[in-house]
């Protein structure tokens, strides 16, 4: 019997008797085929043997299918959250090919690099990923050619999501907005596509920042843009965007609704003259900034702190003077966060003068002596390092002696700060002098958290001292 003609499972009807490039593009096209089916297994078997028999090819021709093969592979095993081998696959394709100068090799060795964003990130390395995403921009941003343009968009998307994962939200939603104003509106479905996932990562990224009106107004362009589109995959992200947006809206509402529920505490107890009931009025307000923080509605947190201190700055009862003391800190704050610093300044020092006393209450302390490290950090933004340096001696000067631990903590906290500033300025001799006394003032202290801060600081301090010889 002729077994040598008859057919392998895998090869699909592909005769051995083909020329290789014939033959390499079937099995690739069949590779293809199998990714559209989601049979992630058999094309990953498949991709096998053609790497196998085709993998060592010179001709250009051949080594195209085989570079094909190499990222249908990839996308196979992420497919599967197979990342590590997703990785593998991408980093021997790229070994292979990278460097081609055959256009559609060029190609393919950034679509493998898509695949490695992807990988990367799939096992938690978004910087990685992120190095790479910059990588493929710098050499492709801007091709004419669709295939590099579908790989640069590809690139901006996978930058978004990299710097999402960072935390980096403010630089992550320029960038997916790029990819919207950039291909939204082009002729290729796989780039308007590429477009319509890149804003519905903004409106994610905003929704679960608490930002519900802003990631609302994203869903709404989206449903604009996409909601006629012929194409299903086009039609779907108008879809998702409806569900976005009425999951939003429940989101808003609640919020809202928490919103309401301070308002009426306020408004049923507002005009007491009871401690218990004044002390809920403060409570309220206080929460009422909490909740409108989290939807980064900060003039309506500014309004509302000075709300607290109209009705509380400079009375007697302790939890008051608390809550006082509390919209003053957070009031600095936004203010700073919104590039306000020399009214952040000038609000700390108020407070300073009004609450910083050694009998005001633990809670009160502890609030002055966050003051004094966020003035500290405010003034470092402004560039005024002296008058930093003096806001951490302030510090230690006002609560170096406290016993409390909450407050203790933050004194180390700000005294570390001082020390890396003094050697970031290349005070040598003064940073060494702050760390050394750090470490004889709170290296035993009771506390295990100050402890192991000083030695973090100490064990930093020597590494630096190592790379600075």
């Amino acid at each position: 019997m002729a077994v040598e003609n008859a057919e392998s499972p895998r090869s699909g009807g592909v005769s051995g008797t083909e020329p290789p490039e014939q033959a390499a593009r079937a099995l690739a096209d069949q590779a293809h085929g199998l990714l559209d089916q989601g049979k992630f297994a058999e094309l990953v078997a498949l991709a096998d043997d053609v790497l196998h028999r085709f993998g060592g090819a010179s001709e250009p021709a051949v080594q195209v299918q085989v570079a094909r093969v190499f990222v249908g592979k990839a996308l196979a095993l992420g497919q599967q959250e197979r990342f590590t081998e997703s990785l593998a696959v991408c980093e021997e394709g790229l070994r292979r090919h990278e460097g081609a100068s055959h256009a559609k090799l060029r190609e393919l060795v950034a679509k493998l690099l898509i695949h490695k964003t992807h990988a990367l990130m799939g096992l938690g390395r978004p910087e990685a990923a992120l190095s790479i995403s910059n990588e493929l921009l710098q050499r492709h941003c801007g091709a004419t050619e669709e295939g590099l343009q579908v790989v640069t968009a590809a690139a901006l998307l996978n930058k978004a999501d990299a710097l999402g994962e960072l935390g980096r939200m403010d630089e992550a939603l320029p960038v997916q907005d790029e990819v919207f104003q950039r291909y939204g509106g082009s002729g290729a479905a796989v780039l308007r596509h590429t477009a319509g996932l890149a804003f519905l990562a903004k409106a994610l990224l905003l929704r679960l920042s608490n930002r519900p009106r802003e990631a609302i107004a994203t869903y709404d362009v989206l449903f604009e843009r996409f909601g006629r589109e012929e194409e299903p995959q086009l039609r779907d992200l108008a879809t998702t965007a409806q569900e976005g947006k009425a999951r939003t809206q429940e989101m808003l509402e609640r919020a809202e609704e928490a919103l309401r529920t301070q308002d009426t505490v306020v408004q049923r107890h507002g005009a007491a003259t009871e401690s218990p009931q004044r002390e809920q009025v403060a409570k309220a307000l206080l929460m009422k900034a909490e909740l409108l923080r989290q939807q980064h509605r900060s003039e309506e947190m500014l309004s509302t702190f000075d709300e607290v201190l109209r009705r509380f700055d400079g009375a007697s009862e302790p939890p008051l003077r608390e809550a006082a003391a509390e919209a003053l800190l957070y009031k600095g704050a936004v203010l700073g966060n919104l590039k306000r610093i020399p009214e952040a300044v000038s609000i700390y020092d108020a407070m300073l003068s009004r609450y910083g006393g050694g009998s005001e209450p633990l809670a009160v302390r502890l609030r002055c002596a966050k003051a004094l490290s966020y003035k500290a950090i405010f003034l470092g933004r402004l560039e005024r390092r002296e008058e930093q340096v003096a806001a951490f001696d302030e510090l230690d000067h006002r609560y170096g002696t406290e016993r409390e631990e909450e407050v203790r903590a933050e004194v180390v906290r700000g005294l570390l700060c001082k020390a890396e500033l003094l050697w970031k300025l290349k005070r040598t001799d003064e940073a060494e002098a702050a760390y050394s006394a750090l470490a004889h003032r709170f290296g035993t202290a009771p506390e295990a958290s100050v402890r192991e801060r000083i030695t973090q600081a100490l064990d930093k301090e020597i590494r630096a001292r190592v790379l600075a010889l």
